[in-house]
């Protein structure tokens, strides 16, 4: 392995180290109540010690949007009264040029006024920040901060801690218009009426593949795969022309699954993803969810494409297959981009070019309820006896998503930006423009409708059902038969999903 392909391993794994399963960054699920991964992280050890955390606001519904601003009592310009600046702190799990670029942002905010200074600590990756978050609810000597970074796939278990105020209740006192975002990126935060957090690190899964080889296969680069029916005629062109001993990498890993049911506009759990009351069960093991394993096992008996890991140093080979030639596309997060850019500008792959496509759809043509939904995290407002702190928290909140910080933090990590006139920004808007392809994910999630399937799927045992439908990818890998392995899948998931309700 050359110098420049750890390189580009250390770099992803920077980006995997702060990110989540729907990152895609996948590099496999973070998933602390699984098997192997991690400790256990209970609602019921969240819940122990919610007193220290403070009893401040009360968890009420909140109101999507600005609407029920009278009836608020989210202290707004309470840091504002003091004669000291407000300290906060904030969790995050930032590292390498995003740890840089955050930096940047804040201490660009704490020079711009003199009433709020936030100090950041880096937990270093999601499992972290959860552990830690654990400790300090159940009584350790660590104070929890005043602003969290979550991954997106968890934001059930901070709801039930009840050791968070819904953004919501700071809008609607703020007066703080919404109409800026993209749509789909806030209903990810969105549960059961209230709105939770803002969505902060965004990114998605995105189709990579090398133009050269499928211009040598006698496919047109510009006019990537669109549906998995294509993709896999894709694939077979490239073996049968001997353009690579494979179509392409897939990853066993439950991400791309899980998007593939949301762009066919289905839901992975019941009550409308979990978004309209607590889910109880799967409904994944349904006719699109055998359609895609049936796919899955299709490709990779065929040859047409090879499994490769979705952790730990081979979770890169997919990426790294495509340098070597062994298969020109995989699908992998669009947060890794950068990256991937920065070691074939250093000259390591020269026959490669980089073409990046969107997630191709499930079947022969889109689904119009369909769309991906969003990785990565968002920031929550952590309850805080202390007015002046909550205010603060969100002072810096809003900053962190005002359209030139969201320019800003684009720029600096390959995350797209959250708000949509962030990218008229001139400095985005002359990046993008040069490289188009940090645009692709952006455009994606602009395109995705906004309903049950595109805001993903919530449930407390969320690390679960991951790790149920990544151990059924594996499955197939080994020859377990399609259907036998999603019903497994569905069992197990069902299983730990009364389970943890059984909990609540």
């Amino acid at each position: 392995m050359g110098i420049l392909e750890w390189v580009f391993i250390g770099g992803l794994r920077a980006y995997h180290s702060a990110m989540g399963h729907d990152d895609g960054d996948g590099i496999g699920p973070v998933a602390p109540g699984g098997p192997s991964h991690g400790p256990s992280f209970s609602r019921r050890n969240l819940l122990k010690g919610v007193a220290i955390a403070g009893v401040g606001l009360g968890v009420g519904a909140g109101v999507p949007g600005t609407a029920g601003a009278a009836k608020s009592k989210f202290p707004i310009g309470a840091s504002a009264k003091k004669s000291t600046p407000t300290q906060i702190t904030l969790w995050h799990s930032m590292t390498e040029n995003n740890l840089t670029t955050l930096q940047k942002i804040t201490n660009a905010f704490n020079s711009s006024q003199p009433h709020v200074k936030v100090n950041l600590l880096n937990q270093n990756s999601y499992t972290d920040t959860q552990t830690a978050y654990t400790t300090a609810l159940s009584g350790g000597q660590s104070k929890l901060p005043d602003l969290v970074q979550w991954e997106s796939e968890l934001i059930q278990l901070l709801i039930d801690s009840q050791s968070v105020v819904p953004v919501s209740q700071a809008i609607a006192a703020d007066h703080y218009s919404l109409s800026d975002f993209v749509p789909s990126m806030l209903n990810f935060f969105r549960v059961r009426g209230t709105l939770w957090a803002l969505p902060f690190n965004i990114s998605s899964q995105v189709l990579y593949y090398d133009e050269n080889a499928l211009t040598k296969a006698g496919l047109d680069p510009s006019n990537p795969p669109a549906t998995l029916t294509a993709l896999k005629k894709a694939c077979q062109k490239i073996v049968s022309t001997a353009t690579a001993k494979y179509g392409m990498s897939l990853k066993l890993d439950q991400t791309n699954f899980e998007q593939w049911m949301a762009l066919g506009g289905q839901t992975l759990v019941n009550k409308n993803n979990g978004r309209s009351g607590r889910a109880t069960k799967v409904t994944f093991d349904n006719a699109l969810g055998k359609y895609l394993v049936q796919w899955w096992a299709t490709m990779l008996k065929g040859n047409l494409a090879q499994a490769t890991a979705a952790s730990g140093t081979g979770g890169y080979d997919n990426l790294l297959a495509i340098g070597s030639g062994i298969a020109p596309i995989t699908i992998d997060t669009s947060a890794a981009l950068g990256t991937i850019l920065t070691v074939l500008q250093s000259g390591q792959y020269p026959n490669v070019k980089l073409g990046v496509g969107r997630l191709p759809v499930p079947g022969s043509k889109p689904n119009k309820h369909g769309g991906v939904y969003v990785g990565g995290a968002g920031m929550y407002i952590v309850k805080k006896s202390t007015p002046a702190t909550m205010d603060a928290a969100w002072q810096f909140l809003k900053y962190l998503v005002a359209p030139t910080q969201q320019a800003t933090w684009a720029l600096g990590t390959g995350y797209v930006p959250v708000r949509k006139s962030a990218i008229r920004i001139p400095a985005l808007a002359q990046a993008w423009a040069s490289v188009p392809q940090y645009k692709v994910a952006y455009d994606q999630i602009l395109a995705s409708p906004v309903n049950a399937a595109t805001a993903g799927y919530v449930t407390g045992a969320a690390s679960q059902v991951d790790t149920d439908l990544q151990d059924a990818l594996t499955a197939i890998s080994n020859g377990t038969p399609p259907n036998r392995a999603l019903a497994q899948a569905a069992a197990s998931a069902n299983s730990a999903i009364q389970s943890y309700n059984e909990r609540v």
